[in-house]
């Protein structure tokens, strides 16, 4: 069953869609398609049907390597860039910060929230202007100004941080955490053993 597209921009056919296109355009890089299926959460049947379907449209492209196909975004197709720079700014938040933060010490976790998270796991609403982020530990401020500094830069919105102890986040006492606490977020995947 085809799961909808998120609400957050819903041009797009599916949420495997929304997905491919993040893990292609905005990650850039060759992946398998069971290294795909594997980081979206899907099988490598469904997998396989998706990146077809997008290759016949000239969306991705793809090589073998043995019995391993390995796909990634069409560069040479004349769409490329404003097709990256749409899934970046709609889709690619959560792919941007991670890659953007997985490099600072004393993050131990971080997580999107407020109106772009909300569309993401499906509240309806207006499209986000900003992001808001999240970001529990106890990070250098300077390297994290300039990460959401760069992260700004490549989404073409605002990021709005919230820097919080992880004793303060556990204790889920005051107002906000808890609101926090109650209100979707998407967690960033931030690389292992960076933070």
């Amino acid at each position: 069953m085809q799961r909808p597209p998120p609400p957050i921009f819903p041009i797009f056919r599916s949420l495997i869609t929304c997905a491919v296109l993040t893990h292609t355009y905005v990650g850039g890089g060759e992946q398998s398609v069971t290294e795909l299926a594997e980081a979206i959460g899907t099988d490598s049947g469904t997998m396989t049907r998706e990146v077809f379907k997008l290759e016949q449209a000239g969306i991705l492209t793809s090589r073998h390597v043995g019995r391993t196909k390995l796909v990634r975004a069409n560069r040479t197709a004349p769409f490329y860039e404003p097709l990256r720079d749409l899934v970046t700014i709609t889709l690619g938040p959560a792919q941007v910060l991670a890659e953007e933060l997985g490099h600072i010490d004393g993050i131990e976790e971080a997580a999107i929230f407020g109106s772009w998270a909300a569309r993401m796991r499906g509240e309806p609403g207006p499209a986000p202007v900003d992001i808001d982020l999240l970001v529990i530990g106890r990070p250098d401020r300077d390297d994290l100004h300039d990460a959401t500094a760069r992260a700004r830069s490549r989404l073409a919105r605002e990021v709005n941080t919230v820097v919080v102890t992880s004793a303060r986040w556990q204790a889920n006492e005051d107002g906000f955490i808890r609101e926090l606490h109650n209100r979707p977020r998407v967690t960033l995947r931030l690389a292992v053993g960076d933070t």
